[in-house]
């Protein structure tokens, strides 16, 4: 498991992090979400011992990360955005060098075992800088748990993925996250709606969310409706016709009508359009996505 308590960080006049705390248990898939800036990077740095904080405590799996003793270190996978791969390697030559530098007896076994594990077969006899982007992220996950970590900390670890392979670097993440704790940076809502059982939100160094992905979507007291006509009316038009709510077009051509009254609008959208000559298309009120949490947390203020 992770435990943070109070994680502050100070580089020179600025507070990049402001008093930390977050518990990742094991089995659990945390995301960590945050804009540009707002102190993931830093967060994962410490939490790997790339560098120390200012002030607070991180524990994995009950030892001090923190502190003077580095046997946390065999017990905590890393998977960092630029994967640090030794590509002129074959994909288990280079699973067994890592191994053998985590001191394992039967380096040779271990790498065969996690190689097959995470797909490598395939891939065997092709050195790592002949191998796709899917399948080098594949060999860093393998490195990652090549001694059994109980903790596994993943930065941006579908980034650059195209969609078939973010589905079986998703899956072989839920897979590894059944029995350890697992924290997962990205920017990739989606990511986190279809992997993460948690959410941490950190906005300009402070956690200003953390929660279930359900509970913290169903949360929110915004109701957002997707309205599309034949012909479309101004936002000016429908904007007189729907006071008291946000309206913004979408790729499509929709309106998005967002409100935090509780009474459902379909019925005075559906008016309006009859009423001034509106061909609908599309009326109906969709569910909250983590993106709108994400922005409604994070915007500036």
């Amino acid at each position: 498991m992770i435990r943070i308590e109070s994680l502050s960080k100070q580089w020179g006049q600025r507070l990049v992090l402001d008093g930390i705390s977050l518990e990742v248990a094991n089995g659990q898939i945390m995301g960590l979400l945050g804009p540009n800036g707002a102190g993931k990077s830093t967060t994962m740095r410490i939490l790997t011992g790339a560098i120390a904080p200012t002030s607070g405590t991180v524990y994995v799996n009950g030892l001090s990360v923190t502190g003077d003793n580095g046997s946390w270190r065999k017990r905590l996978g890393y998977l960092p955005e630029q994967n640090p791969l030794h590509v002129e390697l074959y994909p288990y030559e280079y699973l067994n060098y890592v191994a053998s530098l985590y001191g394992l007896t039967r380096a040779r076994q271990r790498a065969l075992e996690i190689g097959n594990l995470v797909g490598l077969q395939k891939v065997r006899q092709k050195r790592i800088k002949m191998l796709s982007k899917g399948y080098k992220q594949r060999v860093g996950l393998a490195a990652a748990l090549i001694g059994d970590p109980e903790t596994l900390i993943l930065d941006e670890a579908t980034n650059g993925l195209d969609p078939n392979q973010i589905v079986e670097i998703r899956q072989l993440i839920k897979e590894m996250g059944r029995e350890r704790a697992v924290l997962f940076s990205t920017h990739i809502m989606q990511e986190v709606e279809a992997l993460c059982d948690s959410v941490a939100i950190i906005r300009e160094g402070r956690l200003v969310a953390v929660s279930s992905t359900h509970e913290l979507m169903a949360s929110r007291d915004t109701q957002t409706y997707v309205v599309g006509f034949v012909t479309a009316p101004t936002i000016t038009e429908l904007q007189e016709w729907c006071p008291n709510t946000t309206i913004e077009q979408n790729a499509h051509g929709d309106y998005l009508v967002r409100t935090t009254a509780n009474d459902d609008l379909r019925p005075q959208l559906f008016q309006f359009a009859s009423t001034r000559g509106y061909t609908l298309h599309t009326l109906y009120r969709r569910e909250s996505h983590l993106e709108e949490v994400f922005r409604s947390l994070t915007a500036a203020q």
